[in-house]
């Protein structure tokens, strides 16, 4: 058994409305397959905004450019500075930049540790993740062409279970204790975001 494929995740939604499977995703393709495929990557980008082990980095060193300004690659969903490392900066980012809010400047004094939320392609995440957001998509799909709840392939129930079995996985894999305090985080204790809510 392999990891479900771009190609397949978007079979099993057009499964959802009653379309035939294709063969690939290249060249000329129909438009609810450009429209599965734009769902997929929509959800996919909503689900790892909330920020997971697989795909947030800490202490990821930001250097400025030669006009002491911290530019962000295309990929970064959210980034955050380590409060320890750096206490008197309150920086947020505004389109692919970082902008400090206690000076209201885009020019830092110093290089930045971060705690950095990237967006992985569908392919790079694991499993249990690519499940969940099939399952989302799907939804979300059947109610954009369709919008009947009898046709619906996925339950929310389904929904529910597939981002439980994702948490369960992504706390196993983060490692996340709250008796002891990580540096690279922004508050005391390792926090953990997707946990705020089962399912939005």
């Amino acid at each position: 058994m392999t990891a479900t494929t771009e190609l397949e995740a978007v079979n099993i939604m057009l499964a959802a409305i009653g379309e035939a499977p294709i063969n690939s995703l290249t060249g000329t393709v129909p438009v609810d397959v450009r429209l599965a495929q734009s769902t997929l990557n929509e959800v996919n980008k909503e689900v790892q905004s909330e920020g997971w082990s697989f795909n947030t980095e800490i202490n990821v060193e930001l250097t400025r450019d030669g006009d002491d300004q911290v530019a962000l690659a295309s990929n970064v969903l959210r980034v955050d500075p380590n409060i320890r490392e750096h206490p008197d900066i309150d920086a947020i980012q505004i389109a692919l930049k970082l902008y400090d809010r206690q000076k209201n400047k885009y020019e830092f004094d110093e290089d930045l540790k971060c705690t950095v939320v990237y967006f992985r392609p569908f392919t790079d995440i694991p499993e249990p993740a690519r499940r969940y957001v099939i399952i989302k998509s799907a939804r979300v799909f059947v109610d954009r062409l369709v919008g009947d709840d009898g046709l619906r392939t996925f339950t929310q129930q389904d929904e529910v279970k597939a981002r439980a079995i994702l948490m369960e996985t992504d706390l196993s894999n983060a490692d996340h204790n709250i008796l002891r305090g990580d540096p690279a985080l922004t508050s005391v204790f390792s926090t953990y975001s997707p946990a705020n809510a089962l399912i939005r």
